[in-house]
């Protein structure tokens, strides 16, 4: 990750946009398909990795970006289960159900974009106060997760929640809130020094009367403004839907948005230089700012199979715990006796203990991200989440409550382990037991692409020492697991 690389300025904008080719000397494999899994999605299980090798390059895209057929379906069912969730206006069932769409809509791409556009759009349920409100704005997100920004940013102007966390019912006629105007400037569409503070003004003259009832947008006619306005340059008797309009038509709304998308998707280490992104601005205009093709272009380009894209950025408390999850935990049938049901409720605790907490972004301008994940008390939380997971204990215990300080967690485990939940199944799943060949496989399943030199000999003599067989090795296997997910390089999507 602290690698030197060579300056972005020195590539040519052109060509690093262009599809990535597999060839004899970089192919396909695990090291490219579980890093397209880790920014597509939230990580590769050992099926998926499995099937990408078969499938090759274009089919495994191809797949991620449109979802498996059963999606939909699937995707249905949860939002149908939500209708309790979101009558019980619990906070803490209405992450348990997110985190159970992120694993289970059969179409992690959206998953992945949605939980981007919540960070974008940072709305807060400590102030909205409201989970039937905030269930609504994340069905919202994920309807127009893939779909083209125009509306969407249309969309989010009036949705509920969006309308309490900015303070829209005091936006009136003769006396202007301003929060929405500046946000939808200044966060959503535009960025710092590519508007006025004359145009957060006019604009929120023009959002004047966009109010709601508690439960959805409801235009109130006599607390608008209807005088002329003159915003970003044009000037008519402008509402919120043609600040909206106006904005997209600024050049820099796209690098605004491709900037942040490059963060998310490829690099967090380096500030790419607008001409790096202007092909991608350019075609992004053109397509009327679809984002699906934008994705998938980002998504099957050289520049993403490259060391400037390859474990450049720190995975967010919800890639870590998910990405974990997807790679233990294997999804027997349910007529298989091994079939053993995934809670999702256990991961909420230690996401909020990681500095994660889903519907409660800390403030207008989402969570930092980066090395901002990282500090004693989320590094601690997440080597304990690793050893809960590892030894099965997460299954069983309780995970820590939001604001409980996280201390280390008891790892011992009744025996036997279910098959579904047991990291020791790579023995019988890739019929090795020699110490030499297990760390090999543990490392390509847990880390592909490889660890840093010694990583492969340390484990090796971790595994042999005092020769355990059985049982014994069985839990060396479960303990080896635990340290790999506390590796440096296991902290890197």
């Amino acid at each position: 990750m602290t690698a030197k690389l060579p300056s972005l300025d020195q590539i040519d904008p052109t060509e690093t946009w262009q599809p990535w080719r597999p060839s004899s000397s970089d192919p396909w494999g695990r090291k490219w398909a579980a890093h397209l899994y880790r920014r597509a999605a939230f990580g590769p299980s050992r099926a998926e990795l499995l099937e990408a090798e078969r499938l090759g390059f274009e089919r495994t895209l191809d797949l991620l970006m449109q979802g498996r057929l059963q999606g939909e379906e699937q995707r249905e069912a949860t939002l149908t289960d939500i209708g309790r969730v979101a009558a019980a206006d619990n906070d803490e069932q209405l992450r348990a159900w997110w985190v159970y769409c992120m694993l289970n809509s059969g179409h992690p791409v959206r998953e992945k974009l949605t939980l981007f556009w919540h960070n974008h759009f940072a709305t807060s349920i400590v102030k909205v106060q409201n989970a039937p409100l905030m269930f609504r704005q994340n069905c919202l997100l994920r309807r127009h997760a893939l779909g083209k920004f125009g509306p969407f940013l249309q969309a989010v102007s009036k949705d509920g929640a969006m309308l309490v966390w900015l303070d829209s019912n005091s936006n009136v006629k003769g006396k202007p809130n301003e929060n929405y105007a500046r946000e939808l400037m200044e966060l959503f569409s535009l960025g710092v020094s590519n508007y006025t503070e004359k145009d957060i003004r006019e604009g929120a003259r023009a959002f004047t009367g966009w109010h709601t009832d508690g439960e959805g947008y409801r235009f109130k006619a006599d607390s608008h403004d209807y005088g002329p306005k003159t915003i970003l340059g044009q000037t008519g008797a402008w509402d919120g839907g043609d600040v909206v309009r106006i904005a997209l038509t600024q050049p820099a709304a796209a690098r605004f948005l491709i900037r942040k998308l490059y963060q998310f998707l490829v690099s967090e280490n380096a500030t790419p230089p607008d001409s790096l992104l202007e092909p991608l601005c350019e075609r992004f205009r053109k397509s009327n700012y679809d984002i699906a093709v934008l994705v998938r272009t980002m998504l099957a380009s050289r520049h993403f199979y490259s060391h400037h894209a390859f474990r450049q950025r720190i995975k967010s408390p919800v890639e870590f715990v998910l990405g974990a999850v997807q790679t233990v935990y294997r999804r027997y049938g349910e007529k298989e006796a091994d079939y053993r049901p995934l809670p999702t409720e256990p991961m909420v605790g230690w996401l909020n203990a990681m500095g994660q907490t889903l519907f409660a972004p800390p403030n207008v301008k989402g969570w930092r991200g980066g090395r901002a994940w990282l500090n004693t008390s989320t590094v601690l939380a997440r080597n304990n989440f690793a050893a809960a997971l590892s030894m099965g204990s997460l299954w069983t215990s309780q995970s820590p409550a939001p604001g409980e300080p996280v201390t280390t967690v008891e790892t011992a485990q009744e025996s036997p382990l279910p098959k579904a939940f047991d990291p020791a199944r790579v023995l019988q799943e890739e019929r090795v037991n020699r110490p030499e060949e297990v760390a090999r496989e543990l490392l390509d399943l847990y880390v592909p692409g490889g660890a840093r030199a010694d990583a492969s000999a340390k484990l090796t003599a971790f595994l042999s020492d005092g020769k355990p067989v059985g049982a014994g090795l069985e839990s060396r296997v479960r303990e080896a697991a635990h340290a790999i997910m506390s590796m440096a390089e296991y902290q890197l999507a």
